[in-house]
C-alpha cells in the first residue's frame, strides 16, 4: 500500500510540473480548437462521472469498521426489503439537501449572506442527530463511519518509486492524461465562471489559473497530499452565492485546512447522505440541457460529437474524450468544407500576351485543400479543353500541399497534350504556398502573362493587377453629374420648408447653453 502511495504522489508531481510546463507555453489558447459540442460532451461526462460516484451514499457494509476499507464485493446496495428505514432516510436527507441549496438563495437579504450548501449541511446534520437516531432510533452512514478526517500538518517527503516493471511508464501516462484534463476542466472553469459573473475572458487568466494548479499538484506531491484541478459545479455554486473574487477560494482552502486539522470532529457528524445531496446540485448545474434541443433539431454530426465524447468520456476518461471530439469534428468540417468548392466555367474569346485565343476560364470559389482538391481536379478535362485554361484564384484559397499538388498534377497533364494553364489574381499567401513547394519555372510561366478580356475591356497582369480601359467605358462620376442636371430630379422646395429655410438663413445660427452645468 506504502508503494502504491508513492507512485500516487510521484504522479501528482510530475502531473504539476507538465502543467506548468503547459501554462509556460502558453498552452491555454489551444482550448479555442475544442468545438462546442466537444465541451457539451465533456461537461455531460463530467457530470455522470460525479453522479455515479454518489451512488455508493447507498451501500453499506459490515465486514470492516470502515465503509472504505470495504471492498466492492463486500459492499451491498440499500434495499427497501432488508434496509427499508435507512434507505428512506437517506433518500429523506438528499431530497431536503437539494431543495434547501434551490430555494434558500431566494429568501430575502440571508438567502444572499449564508450560503445554501452551507445550511444544508447544517439541516441535514441536526436532523441526522436529532430526530433520526433519538427520534426513531434509525441511523444513516456518516463521515465518521465512512473514512477518517483528522489529520495533521503535511511534512515534506520525496516519493520513494519502487523500481523494476513499467513503473515510470505509468506514472507517466497517468500524469500526462491528468494533466491534460485537470488543464482543460481548470480552462472550462474560468470560461464558466467569466459568463457568470460578465467577465471578458483573457489567455492570460488561463494560463494564469494553469501555473497555479501545477504548481499546486507539485507541492502535493511532495507533501504526501491528493492532488486535484478546478470543480466547474462547484465553482458554479460558489458564484451563485456570492462569491466574486478569489479570496473565496482561498478562504475554502483555508477553512478545508482547519477542519482536517482542528475541526475534523464536526466534520465527522456530517451525513453522508446530504453530502450526496449537494453533489447531487453539482450534478445538475454541471449537465448541458440543451443536449436535448441539438440531439432533436441539431445536425447529425454534432449528436454524433456529443454522444461520443459522453460516453468515452464515461466509460474511458474525459482526456481521450476530448480528443476525439476534437478529431470527428475537424474531419466533419473537412469534409463539409471540401464539398463548398465552386467554379464559374465559360468558354470565351480572350487576349493572351496580345494574341486572341479561345480559352476556359474558371474562376474558383473556396477552399483548396486535401479533402476539396478531387472535385477541383474535375473541374477540367484534358480531352475537350481550348488549348488555354485561365485559372483564376481571386475567391479561392491554396490552403495546403494537397492543393498545390493538385494544380501542378493539371497544369502537367495539360502541358504534356501541348496546352497551358496559366493562373491570375493569386493572393499572397497563396503565391507564397505555390512558391515553395512548387515548380518555380513552370510558376513563373504561369503567372508572367497579360490577359485581358475582349467583352470586358478588362486587363490583368502577370499576379492578378486589374486595369481597366478606358476605351468603351463611361466615366461614374461624369453619368451622375449628367442626371443630377436632368429637370426630373429638380423637384420643387416645399413652401413650408422654404420659409423655414429663409428663417433660419436671416436669423443666423442659435447658440444653445446649459443652465444646470
Amino acid at each position: 500500500m506504502a508503494e502504491r502511495l508513492n507512485v500516487l504522489y510521484m504522479t501528482m508531481f510530475i502531473c504539476g510540473a507538465m502543467q506548468i510546463l503547459m501554462a509556460w507555453l502558453r498552452l491555454a489558447k489551444v482550448v479555442r480548437l475544442i468545438p462546442e459540442t466537444g465541451l457539451i460532451g465533456f461537461m455531460n461526462g463530467l457530470a455522470i462521472i460525479i453522479f455515479m460516484a454518489q451512488l455508493p451514499a447507498f451501500q453499506y457494509c459490515d465486514a470492516q469498521p470502515l465503509f472504505i476499507e470495504c471492498t466492492l464485493d463486500e459492499r451491498k446496495w440499500l434495499t427497501f426489503q432488508d434496509n427499508t428505514g435507512e434507505l428512506i432516510l437517506s433518500l429523506v436527507h438528499v431530497v431536503i439537501c437539494m431543495l434547501i441549496m434551490k430555494f434558500f438563495p431566494k429568501v430575502p437579504k440571508v438567502g444572499k449572506w449564508i450560503p445554501a450548501s452551507l445550511v444544508s449541511l447544517l439541516v441535514g446534520t441536526f436532523i441526522e442527530h436529532i430526530i433520526f437516531r433519538q427520534g426513531f432510533d434509525i441511523a444513516t452512514r456518516t463521515v465518521e463511519e465512512t473514512a477518517p478526517i483528522s489529520g495533521s500538518l503535511p511534512m515534506f517527503d520525496w516519493p520513494s518509486v519502487p523500481s523494476g516493471g513499467n513503473v515510470w511508464t505509468v506514472i507517466i501516462e497517468y500524469a500526462a492524461t491528468l494533466a491534460v484534463i485537470g488543464g482543460v476542466e481548470s480552462v472550462l472553469t474560468l470560461q464558466a465562471c467569466n459568463e457568470i459573473t460578465d467577465t471578458v475572458p483573457k489567455i492570460s487568466d488561463s494560463n494564469q489559473e494553469l501555473f497555479a494548479q501545477g504548481l499546486a499538484n507539485l507541492v502535493c506531491g511532495l507533501f504526501r497530499a491528493m492532488g486535484g484541478d478546478a470543480m466547474i459545479g462547484q465553482s458554479t455554486i460558489n458564484i451563485m452565492n456570492g462569491a466574486r473574487h478569489r479570496v473565496s477560494s482561498t478562504m475554502s482552502g483555508v477553512f478545508m485546512l482547519l477542519f482536517i486539522v482542528a475541526l475534523s470532529g464536526f466534520i465527522a457528524l456530517l451525513p453522508i447522505s446530504t453530502l450526496t445531496g449537494v453533489l447531487f446540485m453539482v450534478v445538475l448545474s454541471t449537465f448541458q440541457y440543451k443536449t436535448f434541443v441539438i440531439l432533436r433539431y441539431g445536425r447529425l454530426s454534432d449528436s454524433i460529437a456529443i454522444l461520443l465524447v459522453t460516453l468515452i468520456a464515461v466509460f474511458l476518461n474525459l482526456a481521450v474524450g476530448i480528443a476525439v471530439g476534437i478529431i470527428f469534428s475537424a474531419l466533419v468540417h473537412a469534409w463539409d468544407s471540401g464539398s463548398h468548392v465552386e467554379a464559374d466555367i465559360a468558354i470565351k474569346q480572350m487576349l493572351i500576351n496580345g494574341e486572341e485565343c479561345e480559352v476556359k476560364y474558371v474562376h474558383v470559389r473556396g477552399a483548396i485543400f486535401f479533402s476539396s482538391t478531387r472535385k477541383f481536379v474535375n473541374l477540367f478535362n484534358v480531352a475537350s479543353d481550348p488549348d488555354v485554361i485561365i485559372l483564376d484564384l481571386k475567391d479561392a484559397l491554396v490552403i495546403d500541399h494537397s492543393a498545390v499538388a493538385a494544380i501542378q498534377g493539371i497544369s502537367h497533364r495539360f502541358a504534356q497534350a501541348d496546352k497551358r494553364v496559366l493562373l491570375t489574381n493569386v493572393a499572397a499567401k497563396c503565391h507564397g504556398r505555390l512558391h515553395r513547394t512548387g515548380d518555380h519555372a513552370a510558376l513563373g510561366n504561369q503567372l508572367s502573362n497579360t490577359i485581358e478580356d475582349i467583352e470586358s475591356n478588362i486587363k490583368k497582369v502577370g499576379s492578378g493587377e486589374t486595369h481597366h480601359s478606358n476605351s468603351g467605358l463611361v466615366d461614374e462620376h461624369q453619368v451622375g453629374q449628367t442626371l443630377q442636371n436632368l429637370q426630373l430630379f429638380q423637384a420643387p422646395i416645399d413652401s413650408a420648408e422654404y420659409s423655414v429655410e429663409m428663417l433660419v438663413e436671416k436669423q443666423g445660427p442659435v447658440t444653445i447653453h446649459d443652465k444646470e452645468a
